[in-house]
C-alpha cells in the first residue's frame, strides 16, 4: 500500500499550499477565489483528492498562472 507521503495528490498539494501562502492567500480566501468550498480546498492541499484537470486549472487562474505551473516542481 502506497503511503500518503509517497502520492503524487501529496506533491501536488503541497506545491499548491507553498504557491498560496507565497501569494499571502488565506485558504479560505483563496478557496473563494476559485469557486470551490474551504473545507475541499484543504483537503486539495493535504492531498487526499484526485483533483481534475478542470479543477487544476480553476486553481492556475486563480493564481493567474499557466497550468502547467502547478506541476513544474513535482518529483519525477
Amino acid at each position: 500500500m502506497k503511503h500518503k507521503y509517497d502520492s503524487i495528490n501529496f506533491y501536488l498539494g503541497n506545491e499548491i499550499r507553498k504557491m498560496r501562502e507565497g501569494r499571502g492567500y488565506t485558504q479560505s480566501q483563496f478557496a473563494e477565489i476559485c469557486g470551490i468550498s474551504r473545507a475541499y480546498y484543504g483537503r486539495i492541499e493535504r492531498g487526499e483528492y484526485n483533483v481534475t484537470v478542470d479543477l487544476c486549472k480553476k486553481i492556475a487562474d486563480g493564481f493567474g498562472c499557466h497550468i502547467s505551473d502547478l506541476f513544474i516542481n513535482l518529483p519525477t
